[in-house]
């Protein structure tokens, strides 16, 4: 039933129970004494916990427990003070201190739990039930606080693990379905740590309360945030800003990272160092943008060569000029050459039937000295039609996606100093897209 056997000897009878033995009439309705206990020591005390709600049974010892509990008292005003410890297995450590009502815990409890070096194997049974996996290494370190004031909870859980690693999968109805061993990758440092906070909050009176559904909530939460975006993580657990770092933008139709796209790439690069175990994929993307941008290097491109002006190899053509009367020239030229003189002589009579009036054409003659037409709308328009119409080749986006994987893989492996014969490990391994 999930309950605890140390509940029914805290819990004060119900109203109207029969009085003790020995107790009858008019001393019935006598109020109980008040007690007060001015110290319990415990010596080389053993605490043998067990848990038999889970999917695999669990049992352990706190082992040479000492200590003491001072002031229980069932005064209102007064508050018990706890200072004990023991041993968990060969090396671990267990401590507990704090205050808390005894009879009102509810009211006021203030208490650290201390847990260190503490072999994990023996915790399968908790992961097996909420996870659907054993621990097969790790040693686990907790400091807890848990404080509640007038049936109000906050608690704050920090956990460390060394060497931690899941095994195979149990069997659970429960369990919740997550990418665990991608989490622990993130997670776990280049000294093999894992070092998480997890607060808690709840109100104790809720007939829904359940701590240890609200531990493992907390948990879930932090892990579902980690695995859906693995490169925000990155960021907030080294204290960094986590905006967009989960993607690289790039100029539409180019390959060149921009400098605060590297500054992001060098925050990346310092998680990943710090968390060797992590293997990243670059996947270069396109969109529409970058279909949009090519069609409008390509007729740049096309009418620079016609006006001698080709960029150097490599490079990308200057801009169209509508402005410009040889430029003016050259577009009418590219449309005829791409389409047709009719196609283009019907352009204009679209463009003369939109707004009205006569379409304005640049005279031959007088664009060999360098005089424009003035219908700059008209050659904008034709612009726009051009680059609305250029084909870009089937492999144009697929080579710029190509590129751009290069640029960040290039980037990466000199940051991280990664020698060229690894350099798979940066471009190829991991299914993060960029």
């Amino acid at each position: 039933a999930r309950s605890l056997n140390l509940t029914p000897g805290m819990t004060p009878p119900p109203a109207g129970a029969a009085p003790a033995a020995g107790r009858a009439g008019p001393e019935a309705t006598t109020p109980a004494m008040d007690v007060a206990v001015d110290r319990v020591r415990v010596e080389n005390g053993v605490v043998d916990f067990s848990d038999l709600s889970l999917v695999l049974p669990f049992a352990a010892k706190v082992e040479e427990f000492n200590g003491t509990v001072t002031g229980i008292s069932t005064n209102p005003a007064g508050a018990a003070a706890l200072a004990l410890e023991g041993k968990v297995g060969e090396f671990g450590l267990a401590r507990v201190d704090g205050t808390l009502k005894p009879f009102q815990p509810k009211v006021h409890t203030a208490i650290g739990v201390v847990f260190r070096n503490v072999e994990m194997v023996p915790l399968s049974p908790y992961t097996a039930t909420f996870a659907g996996r054993r621990i097969a290494t790790g040693r686990v370190s907790l400091d807890l606080n848990y404080k509640i004031e007038n049936s109000q909870l906050a608690g704050a859980n920090g956990v460390v693990l060394e060497r931690f690693a899941l095994g195979e999968e149990v069997e659970s109805p429960g369990a919740l379905k997550l990418p665990y061993d991608l989490a622990i990758a993130l997670l776990t440092d280049s000294d093999g740590r894992i070092n998480v906070a997890v607060p808690v909050t709840g109100n104790v009176d809720d007939p829904q309360f359940s701590y240890g559904h609200l531990i493992w909530q907390a948990i879930a939460t932090v892990l579902r945030n980690i695995v859906t975006a693995p490169f925000r993580a990155l960021a907030g657990l080294f204290g960094g800003s986590a905006e967009n770092l989960e993607s690289i933008a790039f100029d539409p139709g180019r390959d060149v990272l921009q400098p605060p796209e590297r500054e992001k790439l060098k925050r990346v690069a310092e998680g990943i160092a710090k968390r060797p175990q992590l293997i990243l994929v670059v996947e270069g993307q396109t969109g529409d943008a970058d279909a949009a941008a090519l069609r409008e290097r390509d007729v740049a491109a096309a009418i620079a060569a016609r006006l001698g002006r080709a960029p150097a190899s490599g490079g990308v053509p200057e801009p169209v000029n509508p402005l410009d009367a040889r430029a003016q020239r050259a577009m009418e030229a590219l449309f005829v050459e791409r389409s047709s003189g009719e196609a283009l002589s019907k352009f204009v009579a679209e463009i003369e039937k939109t707004r009205g009036k006569p379409v304005d054409r640049v005279n031959p003659v007088l664009a060999l000295v360098g005089r424009a037409s003035p219908d700059t709308a008209f050659y904008q328009a034709l612009l726009r039609r051009l680059n609305e119409t250029a084909r870009v080749p089937d492999e144009a986006l697929p080579r710029l996606a190509d590129a751009r994987a290069r640029a960040i893989a290039t980037f990466m492996r000199e940051a991280l100093s990664v020698p060229r014969s690894e350099e798979r490990r940066v471009g190829k391994e991991c299914r993060s897209r960029w």
